[in-house]
């Protein structure tokens, strides 16, 4: 994934998120931003990644060391001297950037800062706000976990999620949401909201986009793409907007025309949609289940 500005966001790896309490996931974040974008590699000061969590040294190196046995960090110590010639110890850094199964952060989620908060209280609270993320549905900042749920699927207690996610309800940052419970922040997953494969037709991007501006005005957390589900909807819906165009039968247009469909058949869609699949019924009146992936045929000699 290819995001607009290297220095702005990063990717944190969602397995991890359910790992680390919410004091480790912030700290793992902020390596994230003092490493390199491509590389992962970072000669950052245990000191400084300290001052901004807001703990001290030893409670931090902690945190990193754990995340170094899950995998997702090398820490090499080197040596070197000081100017009056003292041995000095400092840790290189190399956090693994996972290819798949990530969520994208943006800096303005460092950035944020609550009055009346120390920094390590803002630690976690916004650590606990990541660790949610991660257990969002496909993308979205929408989880239809309960609190009990939560505590099952993160490494923090209910009494601490409970909490935090009581703060967090004070401070406006999630809300309850038909029951569910919604991140407000708009700091995640930047860059990846219009992303198609390579190699993605042009139909399917207009189809995707259709349905991702028909969400955003009934208020509502567009589905990820899957090329599986649109592709579906595609064979229906064949005509591009351009195609459409150059029709002189109106009905045929209105027929093949996904935003005027779409308008006709949900004109009052109001309730959290978990998955393109609600569409490809609501347009092709087909449900369609994306086959699995074949298992590898095994012989006995």
């Amino acid at each position: 994934m290819k995001v607009e500005d290297e220095n702005y966001y990063r990717v944190f790896p969602i397995n991890l998120g359910k790992q680390l309490s919410n004091k480790e996931a912030h700290v793992y974040l902020l390596l994230l931003f003092k490493s390199d974008y491509n590389t992962g590699e970072s000669n950052v000061l245990l000191e400084t990644l300290s001052k901004e969590a807001g703990y001290n040294a030893d409670t931090v190196s902690d945190y990193l060391h754990k995340a170094k046995r899950l995998g997702y960090v090398d820490i090499t110590p080197q040596y070197f001297k000081t100017e009056n010639g003292q041995p000095k110890k400092k840790n290189f850094y190399k956090v693994h950037i996972p290819p798949k199964d990530f969520i994208i952060v943006s800096r303005n989620f460092l950035d944020l800062h609550f009055d009346g908060l120390s920094p390590n209280e803002e630690t976690d609270i916004k650590g606990f706000i990541l660790l949610v993320k991660c257990i969002c549905l496909n993308n979205c900042n929408l989880t239809l976990y309960s609190l009990r749920e939560m505590a099952a699927h993160l490494s923090i207690s209910y009494g601490t999620i409970q909490k935090y996610m009581k703060k967090c309800i004070e401070l406006n940052l999630i809300k309850r949401y038909k029951g569910c419970y919604k991140i407000t922040l708009d700091c995640f997953d930047k860059g990846n909201t219009n992303y198609f494969p390579k190699g993605t037709p042009p139909l399917y991007k207009e189809i995707y986009s259709t349905i991702d501006l028909f969400c955003q005005t009934k208020g509502l957390e567009t589905p990820p793409y899957k090329k599986e589900l649109i592709g579906q909807i595609a064979v229906e819906y064949p005509y591009t907007r351009q195609d459409l165009k150059q029709m002189d039968d109106i009905e045929l247009i209105k027929r093949y025309s996904v935003k005027f469909q779409l308008a006709q058949r949900l004109p009052n869609l109001n309730e959290p949609i978990n998955s393109l699949n609600y569409f490809v019924k609501m347009l092709t009146n087909k449900d369609y289940i994306i086959p699995p992936k074949k298992e590898p045929q095994k012989f006995i000699m």
